[in-house]
């Protein structure tokens, strides 16, 4: 019976040692299963942060859509902006010459009209046999542009550029309607050359004739401002990459176009259904700083040239006042300077 009672607890011993190793080796194994899936969760969160800041950084650098076309604009607009300015020189220069280099009104008047006649005559003109119209070549959709304002400001169908190329037919009309508001229809005719220093008298009318030429000046340098804005410059819609923008009422694909048109369609690009709904979609508080970043140096740019506008406006203004009042008083002048003659004669 002993015997057998000691064969049993050795068994129970052995038993309840067996278990207990049995489940120290599960307890290890679940730790190291927990150990396996705590690094893979550590793991992937590491991944996932360097994924985010990643996603972070490329958001912060990114910049608007459009910031090629803003960087290309700028570029091309300050070159175009001088070229402008050098051709105003030019055609001022050429405006200028015929008010100050009359000798022969009769000659003056008949290059004027044989050069309407031959290119720009109206249907009325013909109708009532002044002229021939134009019905083809380069001149057929400009007649009456010399006589016509909408061809200073515009092309026949709408846009900013004139037709043609640079210095092409609708910018030498215009050219002609500035010419024939500044010079006139009949302008002065100069003395010959052995006249000017014959007299008092002639030297007066030289002196008349200058402060006459600073006058008309003023208003032929403003106009030709607007001419030059609206005369197509060479390549300028590739160097803004402007040309291939797809905004409602802009032609594709146009190469060469003016200083005004090149901004018209950058306005257009910030305005137009694409822009609006990526406007509306930007989350990122960089792109959106940069967006704003790009309209406000647009502005400052056309603050620039609406500053030199109100120059010449101002100009003009100050040469309008001084007309009114050399009309107004210098009648009032000259009696008083009569009667004071008159009045020390009698002494």
């Amino acid at each position: 019976m002993q015997q057998i009672m000691q064969q049993m607890g050795l068994g129970v011993e052995n038993a309840v040692s067996q278990s207990g190793a049995a489940t120290q080796g599960e307890i290890l194994k679940k730790a190291m299963v927990d150990k396996t899936v705590a690094e893979g969760l550590e793991a992937y969160r590491q991944q996932e942060q360097l994924r985010q800041r990643a996603q972070d950084l490329s958001e912060s650098l990114r910049q608007p859509a459009n910031t090629c076309q803003a960087m290309a604009l700028q570029g091309g607009l300050g070159n175009a902006a001088q070229s402008s300015k050098a051709k105003v020189s030019v055609v001022q220069g050429q405006v200028m010459k015929k008010v100050r280099g009359n000798t022969n009104t009769i000659d003056a008047l008949e290059t004027a009209h044989k050069s309407t006649n031959d290119n720009l005559c109206t249907a009325e003109e013909a109708a009532r046999g002044v002229c021939r119209a134009n019905a083809s070549g380069k001149y057929a959709n400009l007649a009456g542009a010399d006589q016509n304002a909408l061809f200073l400001f515009q092309a026949k169908d709408g846009s900013s550029t004139y037709e043609g190329e640079r210095d092409g037919p609708q910018a030498k009309a215009a050219e002609g309607y500035v010419a024939r508001i500044v010079a006139g229809a009949t302008p002065p005719e100069n003395l010959r050359s052995q006249d000017y220093t014959r007299n008092p008298q002639a030297r007066a009318y030289v002196e008349l004739m200058r402060r006459y030429s600073g006058v008309l000046s003023m208003a032929a340098y403003s106009l030709n401002q607007i001419k030059e804005a609206r005369n197509p410059q060479a390549g300028l819609g590739n160097d803004t990459k402007m040309a291939t923008i797809s905004a409602p009422g802009f032609a594709p694909n146009k190469a060469d176009m003016s200083m005004l048109e090149a901004v018209q369609r950058f306005i257009a690009t910030k305005f137009s259904p694409d822009s609006m709904r990526d406007s509306a979609k930007a989350t990122s508080t960089n792109q959106i700083l940069r967006d704003i970043a790009q309209v406000d140096a647009f502005q400052l740019w056309v603050d620039h040239q609406a500053l030199q506008q109100d120059s010449r406006t101002e100009a003009l203004m100050a040469l309008q006042l001084a007309m009114m009042t050399e009309k107004a008083l210098r009648p009032q002048l000259e009696a008083q300077r009569r009667a004071s003659v008159a009045a020390g004669n009698s002494q």
